[in-house]
């Protein structure tokens, strides 16, 4: 327990080292994401190629980029939210079309279309949550603060479920996927990221966005919010455990001692993400509060 905390102490202070600063300097931001792309890309390739020996490594890598496109338009100083996102989907949904098909059209390797699949699937997994990241970050006023909610509370989920697992821990939720994970942690979880992401929402969000309710009613919301964001960081995790049962891998990763690789710290966070640039198109553009 001790080196999972210290390791993940180290880590978290990496990561606000990165994050804080690009509040006030958002292409600091670009750094943080370069390099959880290129090493989730690196992790996942050599997971799958356990069983995917065909796969491209090319093919995958060029895909999982793609999640940059959204930055292209703030670089320009052209587009917003909408057109940042639209651009990314349209140009990687013909890339996953174009690099499924086209193995199996180019030889005759009864295979093929499983390793352009796989190339796919990667790409996408990688690229939509980063794009998620840069719509908010440069394409959305204050979306900042909405991708700093998508970005910790899953890790914030994982820290209250583990220490509530770990002392309350009784009843197993899907042993054959993750045999740790019991539903004290997974609600424990929950409630204690309910309650941060409402305390967030009453005092930072409420200084920086309009609110058009009652303030119980505003901070109940973004309890609830919190509350969901944690399922659907837990839905990511065991996800990621089901593709390293099915590869046959621990962690992918050995880069941080006790928690895997950065895939193993991201792959909640690659959910809660697109999540969090949801609530803010519905809060920012819809006219929720």
């Amino acid at each position: 327990m001790l080196q999972r905390i210290v390791t993940g102490t180290i880590f978290t202070i990496v990561v606000l080292a990165l994050v804080i600063p690009a509040y006030f300097f958002p292409a600091i931001l670009l750094v943080f994401t370069f390099l959880v792309t290129c090493l989730a890309l690196y992790e996942l390739i050599k997971a799958a190629r356990e069983k995917e020996r065909e796969m491209s490594i090319a093919v995958t890598v060029i895909g999982g980029f793609l999640g940059f496109l959204p930055v292209t338009l703030w670089i320009a100083n052209y587009g917003t939210a909408a057109q940042g996102f639209t651009l990314y989907a349209l140009v990687t949904l013909i890339y996953c079309f174009v690099t499924t098909m086209f193995p199996p059209l180019a030889k005759e390797h009864p295979e093929a279309i499983r390793s352009g699949f796989a190339s796919s699937m990667i790409a996408l997994y990688v690229s939509f949550p980063i794009a998620c990241t840069h719509v908010m970050m440069f394409l959305i006023p204050k979306g900042w603060f909405f991708m700093v909610v998508g970005l910790f509370a899953p890790w914030v989920s994982d820290v209250f479920a583990y220490f509530c697992g770990s002392f309350f821990g009784k009843h197993k939720i899907v042993p054959h996927i993750s045999p740790k994970k019991t539903w004290e942690g997974c609600i424990g979880g929950a409630v204690f990221t309910s309650i941060l992401t409402a305390l967030f929402f009453a005092f930072v969000m409420n200084n920086v966005i309009d609110v058009e309710m009652p303030y119980a009613v505003y901070v109940a919301l973004a309890g609830f919010f919190g509350f969901f964001l944690s399922c659907v960081s837990q839905l990511g995790d065991w996800m990621a455990s089901s593709v390293k049962r099915l590869v046959g891998v621990k962690d992918f990763g050995t880069l941080m001692p006790g928690h895997g690789g950065v895939m193993d710290r991201f792959d909640s966070a690659f959910f809660t993400l697109p999540v969090a640039l949801g609530l803010a198109f519905v809060v920012l553009y819809g006219g929720v509060l």
